[in-house]
């Protein structure tokens, strides 16, 4: 599996790499790029295997808001099918790897976490990527990650976790610094479990009874924009290693051109200037956005290599295009962050851009 398969390999001094779900998880906590939601009812196999999902690398298959509570049964079986299916597929020669998206589940809550563990098999839960867990809060967060190591340990597999950050008790205000902290010095316990922090933009605004416009961001609503902004604080500090995700974009359209795909690419560049890597989406057409715009330009490739080069003299030096200032030790951590991205989305070539790439696919200037 690797991302921007469709884009030509032309278009990139740094082609992206091959990964799965046992690549060093300093790498693969950048590779979530877009990661589909998908309710546990659909038929997945047809969805994500017979028919590929275009330039989707991740999946996240939905047993909380996308389905009833008296559909979760029907919905438990339905995927424990599909993963038989794609290990017999596996085992005969008729899928290959690649062609499998790394594959989280979003639980419902603990109770259901834990009944549903408990009915996999290791050949089901080898195909696992690891387990999404909603309202991540003071009063289940023990409860998921314990039983999370358990999993691990009784399986002997890599299975990994990524708490949603979604839930009044992070909203509200007068909570928020007592719940974050707490949080993240229980998160500190099972580090090697955690791939990503997640947020949820759409039910911090519900709570508000807001619903941001196609032609605005969720950065304009100020009360999920100070959260947001708080959570970046307390998780996106560079010597914590955190990679934290951006909160889904509500509205798709198969129109470049369209007020919902340029909503959809503003809102991204400004999840990357806010310290998000990856996005939520909601339907497939959204994937290709959210991956190009996590490719890195040459320039700040360059600049990022030679700060890194750098690194032990320290010091200032003129950037690529002699239209900047590279300072060795505080743009250290961006460097590292740039030149990871880099191995995960590749690296543009010098006279490549994200708008040529777009009118490429059709965009007007």
């Amino acid at each position: 599996m690797r991302h921007l398969e469709s884009i030509s390999n032309k278009n990139f001094y740094q082609i992206p790499m091959e990964f799965n779900k046992y690549t060093k998880r300093n790498l693969l906590k950048y590779a979530m790029g877009a990661n589909l939601y998908m309710n546990a009812l659909m038929d997945l196999y047809n969805k994500t295997i017979t028919v590929r999902l275009k330039d989707i690398c991740t999946i996240t298959i939905c047993f909380e808001d996308a389905i009833k509570e008296s559909e979760v049964g029907r919905g438990e079986r339905n995927v424990l099918e599909f993963l038989d299916k794609i290990y017999d597929e596996l085992i005969s020669g008729k899928t290959d790897e690649n062609s499998i998206p790394l594959i989280f589940i979003r639980v419902r809550n603990p109770s259901q976490f834990i009944s549903f563990t408990s009915k996999l098999s290791k050949n089901q839960l080898g195909l696992i990527a690891g387990f999404t867990f909603p309202k991540f809060n003071k009063e289940n967060a023990t409860i998921y990650l314990e039983h999370l190591e358990k999993v691990n340990k009784k399986f002997h597999e890599k299975i990994y976790g990524m708490p949603i950050l979604e839930s009044e008790e992070i909203i509200y205000k007068e909570n928020r610094m007592l719940e974050t902290i707490y949080l993240k010095d229980l998160l500190a316990k099972y580090k090697d479990f955690i791939l990503n922090i997640r947020v949820g933009g759409t039910d911090f605004s519900s709570i508000f009874g807001l619903r941001r416009k196609v032609s605005s961001s969720v950065y304009d609503i100020n009360v999920v924009n100070d959260c947001l902004t708080d959570i970046i604080n307390i998780f996106g500090r560079s010597k914590d290693g955190y990679v934290i995700s951006a909160p889904v974009w509500e509205y798709f359209s198969s129109d470049i051109n369209s007020n919902e795909v340029k909503g959809l690419i503003r809102e991204i560049e400004l999840d990357k200037e806010n310290g998000f890597c990856g996005k939520t989406i909601i339907h497939p057409t959204q994937g290709i956005y959210v991956d190009i715009m996590h490719a890195v330009e040459f320039e700040e490739y360059i600049d990022a290599k030679n700060i890194l080069k750098s690194a032990e003299s320290g010091g200032v030096f003129k950037g690529y295009n002699g239209n900047k200032m590279n300072e060795i030790l505080p743009h250290y951590n961006w460097a590292k962050e740039i030149c990871n991205r880099g191995k995960i989305f590749g690296v543009l070539n010098k006279d490549i851009s994200f708008d040529k790439l777009f009118l490429e696919m059709g965009a007007i200037k």
